[in-house]
């Protein structure tokens, strides 16, 4: 299982509206990409501008139909995304293991 974590850093006064757009978005998810086996927003406690998606696939093929070929260095966004960003998304990918 891989665990890919984009993270946005967003413009001051513009956190709420990217979070409801990114929620809106990613709320059709489960439905869309087989091998999506979990996902979830998260908007940092301390810094509210930084907010993560976060997403577990079943394995690489499955990201990659999800994602493109360029998974690994590409982020996934939305149509209008950078009017609400400070920068670029950053991206993670993790393995699991046991």
């Amino acid at each position: 299982m891989l665990t890919r974590v984009s993270e946005a850093l967003v413009k001051p006064g513009r956190e709420q509206e990217f979070v409801a757009a990114v929620l809106d978005l990613v709320r059709t998810f489960p439905e869309i990409y087989d091998g999506l086996v979990g996902h979830e927003v998260l908007v940092d406690l301390d810094d509210p501008q930084r907010v993560r998606y976060v997403s577990r696939w079943r394995d690489e093929q499955a990201l990659e139909n999800y994602a493109g070929a360029g998974w690994r260095t590409d982020p996934v966004t939305f149509p209008g995304e950078d009017e609400y960003l400070q920068r670029p998304l950053t991206l993670r990918h993790f393995r699991h293991v046991s």
